[in-house]
């Protein structure tokens, strides 16, 4: 081989070198070495952000770097993900998420700035929470059959509360009428969990679905009743209401879900190794007392493990949204 060969050579490689040179050092310097940020993409107070501070606290306190929380709501979920895909792709900037802006954006909109199985790297699924579906306490109804029978009669005067087109609460109605049966009822959006169940407990809508940390305290004072889970086991927050696939909805199942992704040119050892210690954290026996008793089912697993989830639930909720016919331009 010439010597001019062997020089066009070595120099490509050291013209290539700086193009790998930054992810090479990123992955030996330690993780983390800074504080880090959660970017959740709802506001503060519901069970996602709840979820998202708890863990973010351990984390805190098992790594020894503060882990700052920080809630950017707007837009169901885009202004978070922008902004998180801004940060730099080091590990130390983590979206905390519930499931609409993996799972249900990507149907919803049309021009959707992102793609989450392009641009995520998937870390770790925290927990699964079904959601619950509720009435007024003055609605003639105890059980799906009756409920079904009710707004097959009054069909659209009879309205659902939901927590915002496109949400897990909204998209449940439609399961409500595909999946129960029930009628054509009228489907009311709201900006969020807290102004939806504000109408309903105050009777200007009759129902909603709900996770059950929200909507169970005005069950205990008989504003609200209970009418079944949207899951296939009941809760332990709630041992004794039924299901709806028990009360003869086969497949009834609703939830949202909350989890943590890194930005997909994040090392992979540094994405493994936040999925590693959140696994840990959840398998403690007070945080998943605590998120049980929230009515959420504790997860954890691998990566691939959160990714094939994430998959499935995207394809579900994708054939609802194309089913309904809900879009929002974008």
């Amino acid at each position: 081989m010439s010597n001019a060969i062997i020089g066009r050579r070595a120099l490509a490689g050291l013209l290539a070198a700086p193009a790998f040179a930054p992810s090479l050092a990123g992955a030996q310097e330690p993780y983390p070495s800074r504080p880090m940020r959660f970017i959740v993409p709802v506001a503060a107070g519901g069970s996602a952000d709840a979820q998202a501070r708890r863990v973010a606290q351990r984390l805190a306190e098992r790594w020894g770097q503060p882990v700052v929380v920080e809630n950017r709501p707007g837009a169901n979920g885009i202004v978070a993900v922008q902004n998180f895909l801004q940060a730099p792709p080091d590990g130390h900037t983590v979206f905390a998420t519930p499931s609409g802006p993996i799972a249900i954006n990507p149907s919803l909109y049309r021009n959707l700035p992102y793609d989450p199985f392009r641009d995520f790297s998937f870390a770790s699924l925290i927990s699964v929470i079904p959601l619950v579906l509720a009435v007024h306490s003055s609605v003639p109804a105890n059980t799906l059959p009756e409920l079904v029978a009710l707004t097959r009669r009054q069909g659209a005067s009879f309205a659902f509360a939901n927590a915002g087109v496109g949400t897990p609460s909204h998209l449940s109605i439609a399961m409500f009428r595909t999946m129960a049966g029930g009628g054509d009822v009228t489907s009311v959006p709201f900006g969020g969990s807290a102004p939806g169940l504000t109408s309903i407990v105050g009777g200007q809508t009759q129902a909603m679905f709900d996770a059950a940390v929200s909507i169970a305290p005005f069950f205990r004072d008989n504003r609200l009743k209970p009418i079944g889970v949207a899951h296939g086991e009941r809760l332990s927050m709630l041992p004794e209401v039924p299901t709806l696939i028990e009360q003869g909805a086969p497949n009834f199942l609703s939830a949202t879900w909350m989890s943590l992704c890194t930005h997909a040119a994040t090392p992979r050892d540094r994405t493994a190794r936040l999925a590693a210690e959140v696994d840990s954290i959840l398998a403690e026996p007070a945080l998943r007392e605590l998120l049980t008793n929230q009515g959420a089912f504790v997860r954890g697993g691998t990566p691939e493990d959160f990714a094939a989830f994430a998959r499935a639930e995207a394809e579900k909720w994708g054939r609802l949204v194309r089913e309904t016919g809900a879009s929002v331009d974008a």
